[in-house]
């Protein structure tokens, strides 16, 4: 502290207060020297002349965050490195010694200071301390102190009725930790469990879950559900963001001038004289402007808003007449008269009580607005997994399938069977989104969230398929094909898992592959087909997908079947007769003359051949993509993957063994891909090539 305040003392003393190298504030062996005969100079260093410190320096100071003052909480009096008891020994011949020099210089330091900044003898009478550092405290006199402390006063005051008034858990809780509560001594393992007590009414009644647990697709297509956000201005399609940004505007306007014209337009319809109301419609268009820019005060500074606001006024008002003409027409059960337009404006005049607000309210303001819908998957026809009865209306298993017992449980790590195969993947892989409700407080629900594409998904179902309706002829049946694109974390696996839950709800079979990276990566092994020229086959692929088919689907698949003819498009004769021969030796009563077997069986055999599980499977989805007696949907996750460069490798492809098998050529992958038919066009794959049958 001492050598700072002499630093500081140093440098306010230079001639014209410039700023100089700060030397060390202790003289040192030459500085402490006795005077030269030539002007009293110390040898070694020369000592400016005393010089009061300019105040805007030392506030420079103060704002780089460092003082290099004398503490003003010091005590007051001369600052001494040597007390009284200390022992000091004279030097000889009357002359100063060392320290009798550096107590001195010290003390005339401290004695300029404080005479230079409001001290000096005064400390010792309690000073005032106010411009210490060059300023003064607040700048104000004592009446306007007061006038000033007054009016925060006040303002802490409204402050606080404010706050006082405000209602909910966050002005209510006591954000206080007691003493009671840091003396407990608590660990994590004893805080309580959570509880759906715990949350708060709003929480719970913001959260809207489906009466039945998981929809049809039918109940799905009619769902009202909220509109999506736009997209990003920043996402790379500015033009698409504008689009919708003049669109709202449009909407936020209109509603704005029916809101304001609301109770004005209901007098007018009450006038008897249509003189009156054409003054009064006037009067509206004049009034209107200043009128709407005091709702929407931002868009009533754009240069186009007072045409704007008269276009949407017309238009309001040509569509609550068309509303009064039909409603009017309604209850004549006649048509509207179309014999002039004064005739008209005669003929729709309303009675004063058969005008209610639904006509008058065109933008349907007053209308709900909706809100995203939970599908809960063990919550199935009205009743959860437990088999307690959800209070589900007796219309809710109307149109739905009745699921096997699989399909209706949960896995060991508590994944509904209902989206089987969507599992957690022990390597970071498919199944990310189930680790969200491990991490779900509530452990007893399996809830996603219905959005508005997943509705638009479920109507292209629906319309293409005609799958949901019972009386539908086969050749109304359809297919669909949907791309469904977004980027990572939009909740596009969510979306299929939804659908397959949905799908399956209403009785279709499905075949899920939710890992398509795996798939098209990790086939094991690939060899040619010994049947089919230029395609390749995974067959422990092929035993995997027939397993899961089979394990998800094998009660419906019990009455679907397959003949001789459409196994020998996809397995050889002697693989058709080995086929056959396996099933005579699992029980199955085949005769020797016998042209089919169920696809069941036939997954049965395939899941458990290496040499037969490709055919077993390309045979099973023929037969399911050509059949109208059930419908049949694939949902295949991650499936730009198929699109990239392959990773299956072999010599009867390459003899260089350096380009990878598209995977348009392997037997697992082409019926889908074929289906969809979607090519690449970029460099660096040959998927596409094969437009026609293999051998072409």
């Amino acid at each position: 502290m001492l050598r700072l305040c002499v630093q500081g003392a140093r440098s306010r003393r230079r001639p014209g207060g410039t700023a100089g190298r700060w030397l060390s504030s202790l003289p040192g062996a030459a500085q402490t020297s006795a005077d030269d005969d030539d002007g009293g100079r110390r040898a070694g260093a020369s000592v400016a002349p005393l010089a009061a410190a300019s105040p805007h320096r030392l506030a420079s100071r103060r704002r780089l965050g460092v003082s290099r003052h004398l503490d003003p909480l010091a005590r007051p009096g001369p600052l001494n490195t040597l007390d009284e008891d200390d022992d000091v020994i004279p030097g000889d011949g009357g002359e100063e010694s060392m320290d009798e020099s550096v107590a001195r210089k010290v003390q005339e330091l401290s004695d300029d200071y404080w005479d230079d900044y409001g001290g000096g003898d005064d400390l010792a009478a309690g000073g005032d301390f106010d411009d210490i550092f060059g300023d003064s405290a607040s700048g104000l006199d004592d009446g306007e102190e007061k006038s000033a402390a007054a009016e925060y006063n006040e303002r802490q005051v409204a402050l606080a009725a404010e706050f006082a008034q405000r209602k909910g858990r966050l002005w209510d809780d006591e954000w206080v930790i007691p003493d009671e509560e840091w003396l407990k001594n608590e660990t994590w393992d004893d805080i309580e469990e959570w509880r759906p007590g715990n949350a708060t009414r709003v929480s719970v009644e913001s959260v809207r879950v489906f009466g039945g647990g998981v929809p049809t697709l039918g109940e799905m297509a009619g769902l009202d559900l909220p509109a999506p956000l736009p997209s990003h201005p920043g996402d790379g399609n500015p033009s698409e963001y504008a689009g919708h940004r003049r669109r709202e505007m449009s909407r936020r306007l209109k509603l704005a001038v029916q809101v304001t014209i609301h109770d004005d337009l209901k007098k007018i319809l009450e006038m008897k004289s249509w003189e009156d109301k054409q003054d009064a419609v006037d009067e509206m268009y004049e009034t209107i402007e200043e009128r709407v820019r005091e709702k929407e005060p931002i868009m009533g500074q754009l240069p186009d808003f007072a045409s704007t606001v008269e276009k949407e006024l017309e238009g309001i008002l040509r569509m609550v007449q068309s509303r009064l003409k039909g409603a009017s027409a309604a209850e004549k059960q006649a048509p509207a008269s179309e014999e002039g337009d004064d005739k008209d404006k005669e003929e729709t005049k309303p009675e004063p009580a058969k005008v209610d607000d639904s006509v008058l309210d065109v933008m349907d303001s007053k209308r709900e607005k909706p809100v995203p819908i939970f599908m809960d998957l063990l919550k199935i026809g009205g009743k959860s997994k437990s088999g307690k009865d959800d209070d589900a209306d007796s219309d809710t298993n109307k149109g739905k399938a009745v699921l096997s017992e699989f399909l209706s449980g949960s896995n060991d790590k508590g994944v509904p069977n209902l989206i089987y195969p969507l599992n957690v993947h022990p390597n970071d892989g498919t199944g990310r989104m189930v680790e969200e409700w491990e991490l779900a407080a509530k452990k007893d629900t399996k809830r996603i969230m219905m959005r508005s594409v997943m509705r638009e998904v479920a109507e292209k179902i629906v319309e293409a398929c005609n799958c949901c309706d019972g009386d539908a002829k086969d050749e109304e049946k359809g297919s669909a094909r949907v791309l469904v694109t977004g980027k990572n974390g939009n909740g596009k696996t969510a979306l299929l898992a939804g659908i397959v839950a949905s799908a399956r709800v209403s009785g279709h079979i499905v075949l899920y592959m939710p890992d398509g990276d795996r798939l098209r990566r990790r086939g094991y092994y690939v060899e040619p087909c010994p049947h089919r020229e230029k395609l390749y086959v995974l067959p422990e692929i092929a035993k995997e997908l027939c397993a899961e088919l089979l394990t998800s689907h094998g009660d419906d698949l019990k009455s679907l079947t397959a003949d001789r003819t459409v196994m020998g498009e996809f397995m050889s004769d002697e693989l058709v007769g080995k086929l056959f021969d396996r099933a005579a030796e699992a029980g199955e009563s085949v005769d020797e003359d016998a042209s089919e077997l169920s696809l069941d069986r036939i997954l049965e055999i395939g899941k458990d051949s290496s040499s037969l599980s490709s055919g077993c499977h390309s045979t099973v989805i023929s037969a399911l993509m050509n059949q109208k007696e059930k419908p049949f949907t694939v949902v295949m996750d991650e499936f730009n993957c198929y699109y990239d460069h392959g990773h299956y490798f072999h010599g009867h492809y390459d003899a260089d063994v350096r380009k990878a098998i598209p995977l348009d050529r392997i037997t697992v992958f082409k019926p889908f891909l074929d289906a969809m038919g979607l090519r690449p066009t970029e460099a660096g794959t040959e998927m596409g090539t094969m437009s026609g049958p293999p051998d072409s």
